[in-house]
């Protein structure tokens, strides 16, 4: 029976999604397309990330997606500390991971070993009232990534299939040199800056240290976090890197405080690589070489008016030359 015509049971898909599965709609949409009767796939691929890809011996299978819709929560109050505010770090990661963990089982529903050109996209939903006193918080985001799902045997490592935001053209170069993605690495910090701006500083001017400060505090605690995910997946580097700072000033939260906080947003996508065991040296590129039209010359054979064809200029010279290596061997005659 066609897909679009089956019976789905709306609850136990539920129960499927919330024990961390995926929807019944999905997993029979999956199974039909890894099936021995189909006759296509879908791709986000450009034709060059397709045509890169296979010729490394990575063979398209189907577009596979992961979502998260998350509701933040109410968190506790943070009036008068300057800290990474934890408890919204951490939803901003979950809701990545459940989005990348649907994407890995949907690869796994068609027998995918990677998942390639993966986009990212994350906007928020609902936006909560920043009043300092409890009730801060309370945000609905959503997270969103779609990727091609191929088989690779080379780059089989047992368990889920590896995740990369490489486009093809990267993963291309990246093989040929002997290199090979080993999952994506991520990470997101909500750093939060207390009375960020100095009253002494307001008439005289200069830079705001707190501000440059938290800046670099939550990058360090992404980065520090990043590095650990990369050793844990056994990567070497971290390439492509996708680093976006967001900075918000908020409201103090202070009654009759004219002083504002600021909210600093981190986030981070890669992917790691590793060296490729054994790996036969790159192949030699021969050097590009292009071809330039000569100035003087609209196209060949057609002449532009007072310049001379180039290639009566050659015979000329060539001419020139004959006459004075002939003269020279008469020289040497007498």
């Amino acid at each position: 029976m066609p897909l679009g015509r089956q019976d789905i049971d709306l609850g136990k898909s539920y129960t499927q999604l919330k024990q961390g599965g995926l929807p019944t709609r999905a997993a029979l949409r999956l199974a039909e397309e890894a099936g021995p009767h189909r006759k296509l796939f879908t791709s986000d691929l450009s034709v060059n990330e397709l045509l890169c890809a296979t010729e490394i011996d990575v063979r398209p299978i189907s577009q596979v997606m992961g979502s998260s819709i998350y509701h933040i929560g109410r968190i506790p109050d943070y009036k008068g500390k300057t800290d990474e505010i934890t408890v919204i770090s951490q939803a901003h990661r979950e809701a990545r991971r459940l989005a990348l963990g649907r994407v890995a089982l949907e690869a796994k529903l068609v027998k995918a070993d990677v998942v390639i050109g993966v986009h990212v996209q994350e906007r928020l939903i609902t936006k909560g009232a920043h009043g300092k006193g409890g009730d801060d918080g309370d945000e609905v985001i959503e997270f969103n990534v779609v990727g091609t799902a191929a088989r690779a045997d080379w780059l089989k490592r047992g368990g889920d299939p590896v995740l990369t935001d490489l486009s093809g053209q990267d993963l291309w170069a990246l093989a040929r040199d002997g290199w090979a993605p080993c999952g994506l690495i991520f990470d997101f910090c909500r750093y939060h800056v207390w009375h960020v701006m100095n009253p002494q500083n307001w008439s005289s001017g200069g830079e705001v240290s707190a501000a440059s400060d938290g800046v670099e505090m939550a990058r360090r605690l992404v980065a520090g976090r990043v590095s650990d995910q990369a050793r844990h997946a056994g990567a070497e580097f971290v390439v492509g890197s996708d680093i976006k700072f967001e900075v918000h000033e908020v409201p103090c939260g202070w009654e009759g405080c004219e002083l504002n906080d600021l909210d600093i947003d981190v986030s981070w996508f890669g992917t790691g690589i590793r060296r490729i065991p054994n790996a036969p040296p790159p192949p030699r590129v021969p050097p590009l070489v292009l071809g330039m039209m000569p100035l003087g010359r609209k196209k060949r054979g057609e002449l532009l008016e007072g310049v001379e064809s180039e290639d009566e200029e050659l015979k000329k010279q060539a001419r020139e030359e004959e006459e004075r290596a002939a003269e020279a061997d008469e020289k040497k005659g007498e």
